[in-house]
């Protein structure tokens, strides 16, 4: 290897057990380190550089020592990909992936995970929000999720479409040589963090990829389509299926059946991603000293607040009161 990857973005360069264990922390999730090998002067010999390029984050991290690096239940998306060495990655008693260069790992959130990390062992760590995978899936399916998005545990990064995906790694890496480059523009940055994230979907087997794979849905009938742009204009307003149908000038049970063509979910379950979406981005911008989450979950139509969390948790993979603590 020529030049240490995203060198230009130094994180922390120690020999320390815990300060590499605090670093790692605040670049991705809380986790414990410990080494495998018996210390000495040398101690882990960590190298962390890393990026946010948008919402992803990008990063390299190196050890000269082996170590164990166990995480706690993991908030988003992750891929562990080495490209020097090798690594071992445990998500559960039966869920074991050998890292190399060709074969990457994935994790999901609400997962755990221990890796054995080989000395001298340099690997790609990328962390994909949930909400952000989550929207460009809906995106590309033209509909909401039922299920939440749950990826195969190994990525086979040899296969024409995993090296695209690579390609496109590398090519953030390239890019982050320069100082004034494609990812200091905004608009830039987040179209290349799309491209990432589109690239794993359509790359990595999931729940969905039969769905993305097979034919496309018929464009939406036109009653259809009246009834999904009053609910994106007006998603607080008390809607049932019957109402809308009404707007539309259909039966109730046409809509039904139009929305299962069209969008593979009931008006119901469209209504409430639209609810979601809205309730996340107002807690995203809020000010927690004025806004409660009770204030937000009503404005947008959800009269139990247990009910708006668990869904809200679902989709997002945080509670609504983290969202807004971090706003």
């Amino acid at each position: 290897m020529a030049a240490e990857p995203l060198s230009r973005f130094p994180v922390a360069r120690t020999s320390d057990c815990d300060e590499a264990q605090e670093a790692m922390a605040a670049t991705f999730l809380p986790l414990r380190m410990r080494m495998l090998e018996r210390p000495d002067s040398g101690g882990v010999g960590m190298r962390l550089n890393a990026l946010r390029v948008a919402d992803v984050t990008v990063a390299y991290v190196r050890f000269g020592r082996a170590v164990e690096v166990a995480t706690d239940e993991a908030a988003n998306y992750h891929v562990d990909l080495p490209i020097s060495g090798s690594a071992r990655f445990r998500t559960g008693p039966l869920k074991c992936v050998e890292g190399t260069p060709r074969r990457a790992a994935v994790f999901m959130p609400g997962e755990s995970t221990a890796i054995d990390w080989s000395g001298g062992c340099g690997q790609f760590c990328l962390m994909f929000p949930r909400a952000m995978l989550q929207r460009e899936l809906e995106a590309m399916l033209d509909r909401p999720l039922v299920k939440p998005l749950v990826f195969a545990e190994a990525m086979d990064v040899s296969t024409d479409t995993g090296r695209s995906w690579l390609d496109m790694l590398w090519l953030v890496e390239r890019q982050a040589r320069y100082a004034h480059g494609l990812l200091d523009h905004p608009l830039a940055a987040a179209h290349v963090a799309q491209a990432l994230a589109a690239g794993l979907l359509l790359a990595q087997p999931h729940n969905y990829t039969d769905a993305l794979a097979g034919p496309r849905r018929p464009a939406a009938p036109q009653a259809v389509r009246k009834a999904v742009e009053l609910i994106h204009a007006h998603p607080e307003h008390p809607w049932t299926t019957a109402s809308l149908a009404r707007r539309v000038a259909v039966s109730a049970r046409s809509l039904q059946e139009g929305f299962a063509r069209s969008y593979g979910v009931p008006p119901s379950v469209y209504l409430r991603s639209v609810r979601l979406d809205r309730a996340h981005a107002e807690l995203q911008a809020a000010d927690p000293s004025t806004t409660t989450v009770g204030h937000v979950a009503g404005r947008w139509g959800f009269l139990y607040l247990s009910r708006f969390a668990a869904a809200y948790r679902q989709k997002f993979g945080e509670n609504p009161s983290a969202t807004l603590r971090s706003a």
